[in-house]
Parts: structure tokens; sequence; C-alpha cells
């Protein structure tokens, strides 16, 4: 699992760094998204969880924060499902440059890996809630 984990960073970090050679932002550019698919499929389990055991299991932190719900959802959204997987993915992959040992042990498959994962992330989100919605 921590082989898969480490194969999709340096799979991401190199088809990113190929492809903004000029900006100097390609940090933000892998966290962001890989994040961002981590959390949707917490979301998946999330989800299945919920219609499979307890419906009325939460799929998100509640916040109530501000006065307008959407500003609330959305930072209950955020909460959950982003800033755990960005703080933790900083830790492990960025901080003290630790992706550039990756990359010497681990070989980039020029994004085909990331874009296998960014494929099944949707994959079991989308599929799935289809089959729900069609037939149940």
């Amino acid at each position: 699992m921590k082989n898969w984990y480490y194969r999709l960073w340096v799979d991401a970090i190199t088809s990113r760094k190929k492809a903004n050679k000029q900006q100097g932002n390609w940090k933000v550019f892998t966290l962001v998204p890989v994040s961002l698919f981590q959390g949707i499929n917490l979301f998946t389990i999330f989800y299945w969880l919920k219609r499979l055991v307890n419906h009325n299991l939460l799929l998100s932190m509640l916040v109530d924060i501000f006065k307008a719900r959407l500003i609330n959802d959305f930072i209950s959204v955020l909460i959950t499902f982003f800033i755990p997987f960005a703080i933790l993915n900083y830790l492990l992959i960025f901080s003290n440059d630790r992706y550039e040992k990756l990359i010497q042990t681990y070989r980039g498959e020029n994004g085909a890996f990331y874009k296998k994962y960014i494929l099944f992330s949707l994959g079991l989100l989308i599929i799935p809630l289809l089959a729900d919605i069609m037939f149940f």
C-alpha cells in the first residue's frame, strides 16, 4: 500500500514538473489535486457506509459559523475531505524535500499511474452512484 502511495506521488510530481517547467508552483498544483481525489475517495466510503449501514450517519463535520448555509457547507466539506489530506500529504511528501528521495527510489510513469488513479477515484464514486440512482 505504501508503495502505491509513493508511486502515485512520484508520478504526479514528475508529470506536473514536466508540465510546469517555467513556473515554480508545481508543488501546489500537485498537492491540491491529489488531496482532492483522496477526499473524494473518503467521501465515497462515507457515502456507501451511510447507504448500507446507517442512514443517519453524517457525511461531513457540521459547521455553523456563518449565517449563510452555503458557506458553512463549503467549510464543512473542506475541513472533512480536503484539509486533513493536504496536511498529511504535505508532511509525508513535501516537508524536508522528501519528494527528492522518493523520486530517486521510485520512477515516474509519465503521468500514467496518476491518470489511472484519477479515473479509478471518479469511477468509484460515479458508477455506483449512477447505479444507486437508476435502480434504488
